[in-house]
């Protein structure tokens, strides 16, 4: 995005949080914890759905209002249609369809990239075991390389896999990273049990 298109962003996002601030809040009236943290969820969601789930904007409660914003991650139009750069991974880059999917899967309102993020983080240990697929505890992120970047195209969250997706992605090369739900504490309670080899 250029700088004139985010600028020009900004701005309506600023005016927008400040006017809904206004009609919330009196003028230097002080703000309990409570509201502040209903407020920030409420323009987390109408701002994600207004401006784009790319965006993550701060309030500063001190000073009535006032907006500062982070730049969205960089974008470009593709074949696979628009892709987000990663914040902290600069070879992973995000398809428009990756974070829909991701925001309606994970019901997420807030950044979409940051959140990915740290999910990817940990993904990236299981790069290898799967061709195509990395997974997470949450979940399972389809990717492809191209041009030397990994292209995250989908994610699907741990809910929606089959049986036999949940045995594939997460058989005894990743059973350490499954949910801790479905971890036994008795060994009489476990389908199965990871020995060392020796």
């Amino acid at each position: 995005m250029s700088n004139k298109q985010f600028e020009y962003r900004r701005v309506q996002i600023e005016r927008y949080v400040k006017a809904e601030y206004e009609k919330k809040f009196r003028k230097n009236a002080r703000v309990s914890i409570r509201k502040r943290h209903k407020f920030m969820d409420d323009m987390t969601k109408k701002v994600s759905k207004k401006f784009g789930k790319d965006v993550l904007c701060l309030i500063d409660f001190s000073k009535g209002g006032f907006v500062s914003l982070i730049a969205p991650s960089k974008a470009k139009s593709t074949d696979l249609g628009r892709l987000f750069s990663s914040f902290t991974h600069t070879q992973v880059a995000y398809t428009s369809h990756c974070v829909d999917r991701f925001s309606q899967r994970t019901d997420s309102t807030e950044n979409c990239v940051i959140k990915m993020d740290t999910y990817i983080t940990d993904a990236l240990l299981t790069y290898g075991e799967n061709d195509g697929h990395l997974t997470c505890p949450s979940g399972v992120f389809v990717y492809e390389i191209m041009e030397g970047r990994l292209i995250i195209k989908t994610y699907i969250n741990f809910d929606l896999l089959s049986d036999k997706q949940i045995e594939k992605f997460y058989g005894s090369g990743t059973a350490t990273i499954l949910p801790k739900e479905y971890i036994a504490r008795e060994h009489g309670d476990a389908d199965f049990r990871l020995v060392d080899e020796e």
